[in-house]
């Protein structure tokens, strides 16, 4: 027993926190292609860990993928950490086959322990300089503009890129 409080622990305080740089090698993509958070330096990095039983996941995923879409893979990259076991993810991965943002299995959680994940939804966004901008926990509808408001300050540069135009605020409405 003391020694399972000892590696929670350890890894506790490993977890970045907000100012760290986190782990670089995430994991493959959907498409078997290696995702390294530094060949994503100088975009918006939103890395969010899921599962498919857990509801408020089901209604994040469509709105991160929203977000992915408005605005483009060349300002902000959307990754989906997929916690469950193969059969869950090959069935999500179906699912989801028409996402644009990038989807990570993760089946023995040993990303999400490098994170310090607790709990889902557990959403980590990082900055374009590869250092974490913050962690939020859990999901509501309540989050989504001050998710988007977060986004476009993050993409907001001395190059004066464009925030992200959001029209609708509201979460999109959850098809599973």
């Amino acid at each position: 027993m003391a020694s399972v409080a000892v590696a929670l622990a350890s890894v506790a305080l490993s977890a970045p926190e907000v100012g760290d740089t986190p782990p670089s090698y995430l994991g493959k993509d959907q498409f078997d292609q290696k995702i390294r958070l530094k060949e994503l330096h100088g975009k918006v990095v939103i890395i969010t860990f899921w599962a498919s039983w857990c509801v408020p996941c089901r209604k994040e995923m469509p709105v991160l993928e929203t977000l992915q879409q408005h605005a483009g893979r060349e300002r902000v990259h959307v990754i989906g950490v997929n916690i469950e076991g193969r059969r869950a993810f090959s069935m999500m991965k179906r699912r989801l086959k028409d996402y644009t943002m990038s989807l990570i299995h993760d089946p023995k959680s040993r990303l999400a322990k490098q994170f310090g994940v607790n709990g889902i939804p557990h959403m980590v966004m990082i900055k374009k300089d590869g250092t974490v901008a913050s962690i939020k926990r859990g999901y509501s509808e309540a989050m989504v503009p001050k998710v988007i408001d977060e986004v476009n300050t993050l993409m907001r540069s001395e190059h004066g890129v464009d925030p992200l135009v959001q029209t609708d605020r509201s979460a999109p409405q959850d098809k599973s």
